[in-house]
């Protein structure tokens, strides 16, 4: 008796998430030990954007992105407590 992949109607062959990297464990293949060194070169080779920057110019735009995101944080903490006081002064 052979088994035979089961064919849907509506399946084209194409892949939506390549799950070659996972093991049967649940862990990823990619972390051993050995494999640090060539992973780390593989991965300065695959961020060209990483050399176009200095350390300080790096640092700022960490900062200008933490401070736009602290900034619409705030709007949303203004915004629900004026909310939370309109609320108070029409109940009581």
């Amino acid at each position: 008796m052979s088994r035979r992949k089961k064919q849907y109607d509506d399946d084209d062959g194409r892949t939506i998430a390549d799950m070659s990297a996972l093991t049967p464990g649940g862990g990823f293949k990619g972390f051993a030990p050995g494999k640090k060194k060539r992973q780390e070169e593989s991965e300065r080779e695959e961020r060209p954007w990483e050399d176009g920057f200095t350390r300080e110019e790096r640092r700022m735009y960490t900062l200008g992105a933490l401070k736009a995101a602290l900034l619409i944080a705030l709007v949303f903490i203004v915004g629900l407590g004026l909310t939370t006081a309109f609320l108070l002064f029409l109940w009581t």
